[in-house]
């Protein structure tokens, strides 16, 4: 039944995201370790490929998307910037490439790091990219009104060099938008309202 489901997974990911077919032995090996969730492998697959064929944006893609499934977001997002610097409209990288860099920054817990408040503006770049290419995404709406949502908590931290009220309540006022737009396509999304609730809640809290 799992496998049925990955596999109903994997073939919308090539469909949605128009990646193509393997061309060579590497991709076809990687991406039979895709179908059965070794993405570890799948990477070490996909870099071997893109190694051979620098040109091979094919590889990079799946490269870039095997690591994000292995929990490696820095070499998804070295992956995804390769293949963007080539190919600056594919709609799918900035989207997993955003995902990444705000995975990346709930991982560095010292609030005072340059770097956490550079991912996650990074990220909700990549998401507006994304909309900006394909404004109809709804997936991609959530995911930058959550990004938006750990900014806004990120600059209300009470702490020097970080705590920035004006850029906190604007953050979090753009994640409620972001969460309505999703919330008025499917009005069901509990989840959703859940969230909406979650940043209004702390905007109370700052103001």
């Amino acid at each position: 039944m799992m496998k049925n489901q990955f596999l109903a997974v994997f073939i919308s990911f090539f469909i949605i995201y128009g990646v193509a077919n393997a061309q060579t032995p590497f991709e076809r090996l990687g991406q039979k370790a895709m179908m059965g969730g070794e993405f570890i492998t799948a990477a070490s697959y996909f870099e071997k490929a893109y190694a051979s064929d620098n040109g091979n944006m094919n590889a990079l893609y799946l490269m870039g998307y095997s690591n994000y499934h292995a929990n490696d977001y820095k070499k998804c997002i070295g992956a995804f910037d390769k293949l963007l610097a080539m190919k600056p409209t594919e709609t799918g990288a900035y989207y997993y490439r955003g995902k990444a860099k705000v995975l990346l920054a709930e991982s560095i817990k010292d609030y005072r790091s340059i770097e956490k408040d550079r991912l996650l503006l990074g990220a909700i770049k990549d998401f507006t990219t994304s909309l900006e290419l394909h404004p109809a995404d709804m997936k991609v709406y959530q995911n930058r009104g959550l990004a938006y949502q750990d900014y806004g908590v990120y600059k209300s931290q009470k702490i020097a060099g970080v705590f920035n009220k004006i850029a906190a309540i604007n953050a979090l006022n753009l994640s409620v938008n972001d969460f309505q737009k999703v919330l008025d396509e499917n009005e069901g999304r509990k989840d959703i309202t859940s969230q909406i609730e979650k940043s209004k809640q702390i905007l109370k809290d700052i103001k």
